[in-house]
């Protein structure tokens, strides 16, 4: 599998739409607890899914690459992210719907707290950590008259 950054990039796009979204519910009064949990559940998918890329493609690409301003900013981002892994799964976990509905004002908070940081990660990532992805090789084109039948 290839890393691209325009993946990782288009990925990131869509993170800041769902959090878009989380914090339009999370406004709301009433909160619409289905909808928060449908946006829940789909970023948490895609989120789930980033970081395990990440992880297994993108930091062993810049650990291995030879620059070292790669590998200690891909060292810095990794230990950092447990942070707000660990974060994020402990918004997801104490956010019940009946947490939600007792307290909908402090919900807003932790969601608005939690995409402020999921934010602050994504910039950085993209002005940061990504301008180290090396570029892609050009794509091999096959000249049908060198090819032996």
């Amino acid at each position: 599998m290839q890393l691209e950054r325009h993946a990782l990039i288009a990925e990131h796009a869509e993170l800041g739409a769902m959090l878009g979204d989380l914090l339009r519910h999370a406004a709301q009064r009433p909160p619409p607890i289905a909808d928060i949990a449908q946006v829940r559940w789909r970023m948490s998918r895609l989120l789930l899914a980033h970081l395990a890329k990440e992880d297994r493609l993108l930091h062993p690409l810049l650990q291995r690459s030879g620059d070292p301003a790669a590998v200690r900013l891909s060292q810095q981002f990794e230990a950092e992210m447990g942070g707000l892994s660990d974060a994020f799964k402990a918004y997801m976990q104490d956010w019940d719907a009946r947490r939600i509905e007792a307290d909908p004002a402090a919900f807003e908070a932790a969601s608005r707290a939690l995409a402020a940081a999921l934010a602050d990660r994504i910039r950085r990532e993209e002005t940061q950590l990504y301008r180290h992805i090396p570029a892609q090789p050009p794509a091999r084109t096959v000249d049908a008259g060198r090819v032996a039948p």
